[in-house]
């Protein structure tokens, strides 16, 4: 996972829980942040693990159910033997191993998120000996996540009032005011890095959005906020070209949104 994709999940995370005013953001401990951010992960992470297991503990369970129930082991309680299963069944076995198979996927992302902190333990081997020291490496990349995480953070800060008034003119079946708030922040994000921070293209701007859609909210989530951002990248071509922030509830032209938008 990239130090920008790291530093994009924890503003999703961060975002929460700042303050509304300028002189109170600047006084911030972004450092302190971060790691209540990289604590609230692990302990997802190791609830994803704690899910997987339970899961893979009922499956074995029903496996072992499947096999007492058969007839050929009605007798045999101390030496069954293994049955065959029906299509069904396998299928439902296999549903669970998926479901455990993604939590731990899951859980082995987060730790990523650790590159946050700047130093990490690495056993170092003796070439002559064989004996193993620990050392302590700092990470390369662990400054540049804590500075893009700042830097997108601070973006949307600083143009908070015209992001929320655009994103609340966009033409959508949900108002904006009554969306679940994370797929609200990932669009404040995905607005503040695709409008004013122009050394990054548009479209990882927002094709990093769409992940985060998929990693932080639910799939018909994840579609919805989808839909939202591929119109908002010709408004975003043309703010980068004009200086200006565009009016959705405005006739756009086609050449600029791909589309012509009247009101």
């Amino acid at each position: 996972m990239s130090a920008r994709r790291i530093a994009r999940e924890l503003a999703v995370i961060v975002l929460p829980q700042l303050p509304k005013d300028k002189g109170k953001l600047e006084k911030l401990e972004f450092d302190y942040l971060i790691a209540r951010s990289v604590q609230m992960l692990a302990d997802h992470a190791k609830q994803c693990l704690a899910d997987a297991n339970s899961i893979l503990i009922r499956s074995r369970e029903s496996m072992t159910e499947i096999e007492v129930d058969h007839p050929d082991n009605k007798y045999e309680i101390e030496n069954m033997k293994a049955v065959p299963l029906t299509t069904e069944q396998m299928r439902a076995q296999l549903v669970h191993l998926e479901t455990a198979m993604q939590l731990i996927s899951e859980a082995l992302d987060i730790p990523e998120m650790t590159l946050a902190s700047n130093l990490v333990t690495t056993q170092v081997e003796c070439p002559h000996c064989h004996r193993t020291s620990q050392s302590m490496l700092r990470r390369p990349h662990a400054e540049e996540t804590r500075h893009f995480l700042i830097r997108l953070v601070e973006e949307y800060c600083d143009h908070r009032q015209e992001i929320d008034e655009f994103l609340t003119k966009l033409k959508t079946k949900w108002r904006f005011e009554r969306m679940v708030s994370i797929d609200r922040d990932i669009l404040r994000l995905a607005l503040a890095e695709a409008f004013y921070m122009k050394d990054i293209p548009i479209n990882v701007a927002i094709s990093e959005a769409v992940e985060l859609g998929h990693r932080f909210a639910d799939e018909r989530a994840a579609k919805f906020i989808n839909g939202i951002l591929s119109e908002v990248a010709g408004f975003a071509r043309q703010f980068r070209a004009t200086g200006v922030v565009p009016d959705p509830l405005k006739e756009t032209d086609s050449e600029v949104t791909g589309e012509t938008r009247v009101h």
